[in-house]
């Protein structure tokens, strides 16, 4: 199962609709080169599983997307918001491919990055679910 939201969340940025905005995405803890700048970066966290009905033949899998946002500092939250914006349309309330479902996002404002700080920060999340077998 946790193969298959991976796949879901790495296609929604692999399509058209995310990549015909031009930002840079990476996945989570992605060893090459990183474009210096505008960028995000997604990384599943699944939280919890259990099953949902009697006999243990169906799981449930829930947790986060988080999506890691960075944009130049020194110019405002707006830059962030325009990206938030753009990332619920790809992700809110959707339901993906393999079955992963989608709710509604929250935005996380960290500020001035610690380890660069030309670039500002926030993180968007957004819960998953998974019923599978």
């Amino acid at each position: 199962m946790f193969d298959n939201v991976l796949e879901d969340i790495e296609g929604v940025f692999a399509g058209v609709s995310w990549t015909v905005n031009s930002i840079n995405t990476y996945p989570d803890n992605y060893q090459g080169d990183i474009t210096d700048g505008e960028r995000v970066s997604v990384s599943i966290l699944p939280s919890t599983g259990s099953n949902v009905s009697f006999g243990a033949s169906d799981k449930q899998l829930s947790g986060l997307v988080a999506v890691k946002i960075f944009v130049l500092s020194g110019e405002g939250q707006g830059r962030l918001m325009e990206i938030a914006d753009l990332l619920d349309t790809v992700l809110e309330n959707k339901n993906l491919a393999n079955g992963t479902r989608l709710g509604a996002s929250y935005l996380s404002v960290e500020g001035i990055d610690s380890a660069n700080s030309a670039l500002y920060s926030a993180t968007y999340f957004i819960p998953f679910i998974l019923y599978g077998g």
